[in-house]
């Protein structure tokens, strides 16, 4: 199965203080993402836990959980931020997106859309469109390299165990 490795540093160092505009914006953006196929996996809920940590009140949590529960799409509007914070922002979205191992048309089309909202150029978003792809393949061929280290692993124990009979 695929594993998020999320950017801690930006989700722990760099998000948090940012105003809570943003914050909002980021987790209502990550919500929706998680939301957008209709289904949540489980390997989408660390991007859920990443969200929640972004929030500052319970009541924020109880409102996000119930949106998810309900599948419901967040609402993203456009937002003025830094390039720098927008571009850091949006590839951190494009990890999420690609989480499950693909990305289905509906989370492109919605990850494409969440672009122009942080006032990003459409070149910008389809470069890093791709680059989410190419990671999504990186992300598979390690996955199944770790699969195979598995059983070998396993073969060397077995090994041990057959010598020490």
């Amino acid at each position: 199965m695929y594993e998020l490795r999320l950017n801690r540093k930006l989700t722990d160092e760099y998000f948090k203080d940012m105003p809570k505009e943003i914050r909002d914006w980021i987790v209502n953006a990550i919500g929706s993402l998680v939301v957008a196929d209709g289904i949540v996996e489980e390997h989408e809920f660390l991007a859920l836990r990443e969200a929640i940590g972004m929030l500052d009140s319970r009541e924020e949590i109880e409102n996000m959980l119930e949106m998810i529960k309900q599948r419901k799409l967040f609402t993203v509007d456009d937002i003025s931020v830094p390039l720098e914070t927008a571009s850091g922002i949006f590839f951190y979205l494009a990890s999420i997106a690609v989480v499950d191992g693909s990305m289905k048309r509906v989370e492109g089309d919605l990850l494409k859309s969440l672009g122009p909202k942080l006032g990003l150029p459409n070149e910008f978003v389809r470069s890093v469109m791709r680059w989410a792809m190419r990671q999504m393949e990186h992300n598979k061929m390690w996955s199944q390299g770790q699969a195979k280290l598995l059983i070998e692993r396993g073969h060397i124990l077995d090994s041990l165990k057959q010598a020490g009979n």
